[in-house]
């Protein structure tokens, strides 16, 4: 019995190896967003919630997946379904309210964010160094953080605002990715010494 979380935290481990490529889209999304955000040429409230909003459903929709496949293998799909629901829900109301009041917004995406962030750390805290854990709880605490600074951001301005989500998207999504090919490698020398004969 002493080595039950010991072996849950390993198939964890094995899980989020085996669905390297859902955070692997997830930062590639996240990357190309922040670019587009960085470089629309007309900075409103209408078009950074919709900006974030693709941002938000893309990510709601890799992660489901990734829980959807862990369900199917009868691995912990929770976190992965979690996070997705959340991201789905905050990215349909920023759509469907692109002309909200910019503090509407702020709050939407701090929420989130905040709530993402942990939820990152947890998965990190679990994590085996060698898939990526350093990446992914910086990731967390990046999206902790910028939640938490969206409450001066408006403060100075819509462009603030504007190059502060381009900032945290890009930067979140090469961590993402980081993570991502980390879990790659691991899955791929695991299952190397699975088809290895026994001697």
């Amino acid at each position: 019995m002493p080595d039950r979380p010991a072996s849950r935290i390993q198939g964890m481990n094995a899980m989020l190896a085996r669905n390297w490529w859902a955070l692997a889209l997830r930062g590639g999304a996240a990357i190309l967003l922040g670019v587009l955000a960085l470089v629309l040429p007309g900075v409103t409230v209408a078009t950074l919630a919709l900006t974030f909003a693709s941002y938000l459903l893309l990510d709601g929709v890799f992660a489901l997946l990734a829980g959807l496949r862990a369900s199917r293998r009868h691995d912990r799909a929770l976190p992965f379904i979690l996070e997705g629901t959340v991201s789905l829900i905050a990215g349909t109301v920023a759509a469907l309210w692109p002309e909200a009041s910019l503090f509407a917004l702020v709050f939407l995406i701090a929420a989130w964010s905040v709530m993402t962030g942990f939820t990152e750390i947890m998965g990190a805290w679990r994590l085996h160094e060698t898939h990526g854990k350093w990446a992914w709880g910086v990731a967390g605490a990046l999206s902790v953080l910028f939640g938490l600074s969206l409450w001066i951001l408006p403060a100075l301005g819509l462009l603030a605002l504007a190059w502060g989500v381009a900032a945290y998207l890009i930067a979140f999504g090469a961590l993402a990715l980081v993570t991502a090919f980390r879990l790659r490698r691991c899955h791929a020398d695991s299952s190397g010494r699975t088809a290895m004969p026994v001697p």
